[in-house]
């Protein structure tokens, strides 16, 4: 902060506030600033670095041709050289892994840094467990390459320092960098979602109106005097369906006594024991599926074939069913006729109503209001999803311009950002 100040002089401090929209330019001043002043120092250690690592090399071309003197066992002298041969193997695999680049900027500093310093550190592991037992007879020689590979290290960890040390500062640029990218989305998003809130509030507001106007017009078909007759109409059908239904089962009621005698008799039908006309089994076959259809002069069949004896009844049972189909006889035609009267009064009734364009005109109203409700319901789900899109986006824009603001207070605390209305 206070290397800000100083950087940018009565200059920075004289400015308190900044537009959004310039804030990234901003950034850039204070990033290039500070590249220039790591790069000034890494410039200043290169040299260094390349300096060390050629002495690296020379040490560890004496070390390699390095002749025992004094009186040493020949043991001792063997696995001497033997771990002198991996020094020199991990010294080469070092200086062969690291190269210094040609630029001086943060990123390149970093990277560069954060390699040679894993190759760095393999290597000393593996060099002092071999420098342990080469020192022994090439004490001089394994001690030079030892000490370079430790300044090697230490100019590495001077050339990290003055990043380490703006570490805070450039991770702020870094997180401001990006926020200032998901805030101009943010934006983007924000007027993408308004401009879809605009558009279904719009379509709802039609489908409003055309629903209002809708019913309307249903309900003033509705309070009409034709649809009062139409729904006049529709009642009388109704009790005429009614009483119809109720004839049909007084059809059925009457000819139900007869079952058993009936039911006889298409057991011999079946059997080949009796032959019936098709006239008559058809009528056989009404009386048990549809018995409004028979022909009344099926009884009178029936009559003949039950005085014949054909049915095999009983003497009391065979007069009680001559007395059912009698009575059957007297009573059907009438029952059949005024079933076939009311369905001629249901037929003129389902006319005059068919013929009542009211009806067509009432049933296209309502499936019309029906359809605007629905699509207006699902209209207005969209809506609030919109809505709610909307106000997340709101309060993430919101969270990310207090964070932005944190990461240009760490640049300079009175910094502050005007940011788009």
């Amino acid at each position: 902060m206070n290397w800000i100040k100083r950087l940018f002089g009565q200059k920075q401090q004289s400015v308190s506030d900044i537009g959004f929209d310039e804030t990234e330019g901003w950034l850039e001043e204070i990033s290039r600033s500070i590249s220039e002043k790591v790069g000034s120092e890494a410039d200043a250690l290169y040299p260094d670095i390349e300096h060390a690592l050629t002495k690296i090399k020379k040490h560890t071309g004496i070390l390699k041709e390095a002749i025992p003197e004094g009186r040493f066992h020949l043991k001792m002298i063997k696995i001497a050289e033997s771990n002198r041969d991996n020094m020199v193997k991990q010294v080469s695999m070092l200086i062969e892994n690291i190269n210094v680049p040609p630029y001086t900027d943060v990123r390149t500093i970093q990277d560069f840094h954060d390699k040679a310093m894993q190759t760095l550190n393999v290597c000393l592991d593996n060099m002092l467990k071999s420098y342990q037992y080469t020192k022994l007879v090439f004490a001089e020689e394994s001690k030079l390459v030892i000490a370079d590979v430790n300044a090697l290290g230490r100019y590495l960890n001077e050339l990290i320092d003055p990043v380490t040390q703006n570490k805070k500062i450039l991770d702020a640029l870094g997180n401001a960098r990006n926020t200032i990218k998901m805030i101009r989305k943010l934006y983007s998003d924000i007027e993408k979602e308004k401009k879809t809130v605009n558009e279904k509030e719009d379509e709802t507001g039609s489908l409003k109106k055309e629903l209002e106007k809708t019913k309307e017009n249903l309900d003033r078909i509705r309070n009409s005097p034709d649809w009062i007759k139409f729904q006049d109409h529709n009642k009388e059908l109704s009790v005429l369906e009614n009483k119809l239904k109720e004839q049909e089962d007084d059809i059925c009621g009457l000819i139900l006594p007869l079952n058993k005698a009936l039911t006889r008799l298409k057991q011999l039908s079946e059997s080949g024991r009796h032959t019936l006309s098709p006239e008559i089994k058809e009528c056989l076959s009404f009386c048990f599926t549809d018995p409004k259809c028979v022909d009344s002069g099926f009884f009178v069949e029936l009559r003949k074939i039950v005085e014949s004896g054909a049915l095999s009844l009983p003497s009391d049972r065979k007069d009680k069913i001559l007395d059912q189909i009698g009575f059957v006889e007297s009573s059907f035609e009438d029952y059949k006729k005024r079933y076939q009267t009311l369905m001629q009064d249901i037929e003129k009734k389902k006319i005059e109503i068919s013929g009542m364009n009211i009806a067509a005109d009432e049933e296209y109203l309502n499936k019309r209001s029906v359809s605007f409700q629905n699509k207006l319901a699902v209209m207005e789900k969209e809506l609030d999803l919109s809505k709610k899109h909307l106000a997340a986006f709101d309060l993430e824009l919101d969270q990310k311009k207090k964070e932005l603001q944190q990461m240009v207070s760490i640049l300079d605390e009175k910094m502050t950002i005007r940011f788009n209305s």
